[in-house]
């Protein structure tokens, strides 16, 4: 036991004794500005910025061939770029399910809407079809509003089964 702890407390010793080495030989000195190569592992910046360093050259767009990438990718031809064009049907069809699906939220409530309030009406003047109407347009208010999660839902999972890739 005795030992060990020897052991550890010259480790120790060593170890704090030991100079921090930098990660690279160049002093960045805030005063001035100015970087210099010195060997006493001062800690400066990653890289040194010469005066007469020469710049890498730069390379232009290369064209590159158009083919699809993997097993829902579609072939665009005859179209003159240096990269990969993919087009992600699945999110088209979204945008069009989207649409479809707001447009029933706004006929739904559109529709449920006056015709409720007009069976309230009935009712009040003590017509016999009020409560038909009543019911009629509050199916359509609440069709209308579940239409976009349901197709969402729908839409998410058959994404999450891989229906569509």
């Amino acid at each position: 036991m005795r030992i060990l702890a020897i052991i550890t407390t010259v480790l120790a010793a060593l170890v704090l004794t030991l100079p921090a080495l930098a990660q690279d030989a160049f002093d960045s000195t805030a005063a001035t500005g100015n970087q210099t190569n010195n060997t006493a592992n001062f800690t400066g910046a990653q890289t040194q910025q010469g005066g007469n360093a020469a710049a890498p050259q730069l390379q232009g767009a290369t064209n590159g061939t158009i083919g699809p990438q993997g097993g829902d990718a579609t072939v665009i031809q005859g179209v003159n770029t240096a990269g990969t064009v993919r087009v992600n049907n699945l999110a088209n069809l979204e945008a069009l399910l989207n649409i479809i699906a707001n447009g029933m939220e706004i006929l739904g409530i559109a529709w449920g809407g006056p015709t409720m309030i007009w069976g309230f009406m009935n009712m009040a003047a003590g017509t016999h079809d009020a409560l038909k109407r009543i019911i009629w347009g509050a199916a359509g208010v609440t069709g209308g509003l579940a239409t976009p999660g349901c197709i969402n839902w729908l839409v998410a999972s058959c994404r999450d089964a891989n229906l569509f890739s």
